[in-house]
């Protein structure tokens, strides 16, 4: 499985001049028909929600094949796993791309998604939007690209904070009257279903602290074995997988987007010592983080 920062999906060939602002927020609209990512499992380390403006396509979202049609908004966190199984030739996705970290301009989004709802839209996260509600995520999308385009003022960051949070709210507010399609439209969930939710707010707000499957297994009263059995039914990889997703997302963006040193970033993320916490980066992603955040042009600018 290939896993995509912004940046790396910023340098993949794009039908129209991706919208980017340093790596941390970015528009990008792109037709999908025959890129390399059809059949391929990858996972983006940033949130990714998408809008379907024209075409249909098939994806494969942690397990659950949806049909995106003009109107489909796709709402992905980075633990999700993603697939293009099927599109049409002139099938159209507009993406809105944040970095995942609390320290960037997600700020907002990272609180929202702590309520019910958006808890609910990892196992449910396609909507169907109706004209107006399309009209208005995409004037919001217009606005997040105006400002980035916009030249340099003191208050840019802030403004942009604004309009991203303006983004989050009416998509929030769109989510609120949809709340039965995003709960299972009242379907009667599996006893694994149940656990899987459960099991998915304890790591979302745990994850930082502890990295080991015991601590879950145990807040869970079930066993690990259980446990892997579920998060691969129900997420595509075991718990071990999505708590290391989850830290090296998080690490990745301290460590590109925060002035934060490696060893406060080691002690934030809980881990031993400074060289587990290089250790682990490494073995993910292939270079120590001091070496990660050279090759970064934007480091410390929050």
């Amino acid at each position: 499985m290939k896993r995509y920062s912004i940046k790396d999906l910023l340098r993949l060939s794009h039908d129209e001049v991706p919208i980017n602002y340093k790596d941390q927020i970015a528009i990008i609209n792109v037709m999908l028909f025959g890129r390399d990512t059809v059949s391929e499992l990858f996972a983006v380390d940033a949130f990714a929600i998408g809008y379907t403006t024209q075409g249909f396509s098939l994806f494969e979202f942690n397990n659950e094949i949806h049909r995106l049609e003009p109107g489909s908004v796709f709402i992905l966190a980075p633990t999700h796993t993603c697939k293009l199984v099927e599109c049409s030739a002139d099938y159209k996705v507009r993406l809105l791309l944040l970095d995942s970290n609390g320290h960037n301009l997600s700020v907002h989004l990272n609180y929202i998604v702590k309520s019910e709802r958006w808890t609910q839209t990892y196992f449910n996260p396609v909507l169907r939007l109706n004209h107006e509600e399309s009209e208005r995520m995409n004037t919001c999308l217009d606005r997040i690209a105006a400002e980035i385009l916009r030249p340099e003022c003191p208050n840019r960051t802030a403004i942009l904070r604004l309009v991203t949070t303006w983004h989050h709210v009416e998509l929030d507010n769109i989510m609120q009257l949809h709340m039965k399609e995003i709960t299972d439209n009242n379907k009667p969930l599996t006893r694994q279903q149940i656990l899987a939710r459960q099991l998915y707010r304890l790591f979302v707000n745990n994850y930082r602290k502890e990295h080991q499957v015991k601590f879950y297994s145990e807040q869970m009263c079930l066993t690990s074995q259980y446990l892997n059995q579920i998060t691969t039914t129900i997420f595509g990889k075991t718990l071990s997988a999505i708590i290391s997703d989850l830290l090296f997302s998080t690490a990745r963006s301290m460590i590109l987007a925060s002035e934060m040193s490696i060893q406060e970033i080691s002690d934030e993320l809980n881990f031993a010592d400074q060289a587990s916490f290089s250790k682990f980066i490494k073995k993910t992603a292939g270079v120590s983080p001091s070496t990660m955040r050279k090759m970064n042009p934007h480091q410390g600018i929050i």
